[in-house]
């Protein structure tokens, strides 16, 4: 028998269509106004520390299986669906790095960076074959959510100068924060074959490692200012949770495996600092 499809009750899935838009013409405008304050004067040096900050939007993508592992039912004992998301959110903060100009028209660096969002989403599910998604009709229903809280990366920078702009490439680490939060709803007769009434719920947060990889452009403004754009992506890999609940028949178990992708459009502003700056 094929599982009915789960009901999908997101959090935070608003589409974002005029937002990018509004990004990439401001992209537009920053590069342009670059370009003029910076004069026809190429740049000759990108030897140097920096600091930044950025904003712009991040495309969250979920793709995974949940399940409900019930020891007491003989029959309809697992129920697994595929569950997909995306979703859309601002995304800000700050970064540090270093470049080392090597050849006259060649750029190497390493830059950190850690950024604040808030994507999340959110659906309930059914138990077993004859339960009901979202609400309970005697034999319970599942809820899983997950949140992000904050995406950092450390990566290296390759690039190659046009004038005063640089165009690059850039790869290496990402470090994101994960909440998620599984729950069992058996209040009217248990959950699958327990009879067992009862409201449980489990929450866990981790710090998930994964890569990241992308390109930019980066225009000197006036003086040690430079701005960019950057498109970077993010891959946390799989993120599994489970919980587990002891009934009147058995164990009856809520498990859910995803995995966490993650696509940034930066906007940046960086403030580079020459070598006499840190002369007493």
């Amino acid at each position: 028998m094929v599982p009915p499809s789960p009901v999908m009750c997101s959090r935070g899935g608003q589409k974002c269509g005029g937002s990018m838009k509004k990004l990439i013409l401001g992209v537009a405008i920053f590069m342009v106004c670059g370009s003029a304050f910076a004069g026809e004067t190429p740049i000759k040096n990108w030897d140097g520390f920096y600091l930044g900050g950025n904003l712009g939007a991040v495309h969250e993508s979920a793709s995974g299986t949940s399940d409900f592992l019930d020891t007491g039912l003989t029959a309809f004992h697992t129920n697994p669906q595929n569950n997909s998301f995306s979703n859309t959110r601002f995304i800000g903060g700050v970064s540090a790095g270093y470049n080392w100009q090597f050849a006259p028209r060649w750029v190497a660096g390493i830059e950190a960076d850690w950024d604040f969002t808030h994507l999340g989403y959110s659906f309930c599910r059914q138990t077993n074959a004859v339960s009901v998604a979202c609400r309970d009709n005697g034999f319970g229903f599942e809820s899983a959510s997950s949140t992000t809280d904050w995406v950092a990366t450390a990566r290296a920078r390759i690039g190659f100068t046009l004038d005063n702009f640089l165009l690059y490439g850039t790869g290496g680490a990402a470090l994101g924060r994960v909440e998620t939060t599984l729950t069992q709803s058996c209040l009217v007769a248990g959950c699958g074959a327990s009879s067992t009434q009862l409201l449980v719920s489990s929450s866990n947060s981790t710090n998930k490692v994964g890569w990241v990889a992308g390109l930019g452009a980066e225009a000197a403004l006036f003086g040690n200012w430079s701005g960019k754009f950057e498109w970077l992506h993010v891959d946390l890999g799989t993120i599994s949770n489970s919980l587990t609940a002891v009934g009147s028949s058995g164990t009856q178990t809520t498990t859910w495996s995803r995995t966490e992708r993650y696509d940034e459009f930066r906007l940046g502003l960086n403030y580079r600092f020459a070598a006499s700056d840190f002369r007493p």
